[in-house]
């Protein structure tokens, strides 16, 4: 999921949920999250957070200019459970737009 919020460049929060094979969330990972404008071959960090309680970890990013991104959140895997990776492409990032109304008596 990614909500997005800003102007001009644009803040994208990325929210990952790290789950076992039961569907069990796994509090205490690591997630690293990446990014990239979707013609692009170098992905860029987004920075790290680890699961909360429902398995939840989120980063806020903010994109140069509105565009197609591509978003990935990872886990590396520990001594328990395997590495995951989770991506979302082509994720059209649109610049704000601003309407005025005037209202004027006839």
């Amino acid at each position: 999921m990614a909500y997005l919020i800003g102007m001009g460049s644009r803040d994208v929060r990325l929210t990952a949920v790290l789950r076992d094979s039961a569907g069990n969330p796994l509090p205490g990972r690591s997630i690293s999250f990446e990014y990239k404008q979707s013609a692009a071959t170098t992905w860029t960090s987004a920075g790290s957070a680890d699961t909360d309680a429902s398995g939840a970890a989120s980063v806020t990013v903010t994109v140069d200019a509105p565009g197609t991104y591509d978003f990935r959140a990872s886990f590396a895997g520990d001594d328990e459970y395997d590495a995951a990776v989770a991506e979302v492409t082509n994720y059209a990032v649109r610049d704000r737009t601003v309407i005025t109304l005037t209202v004027a008596p006839l």
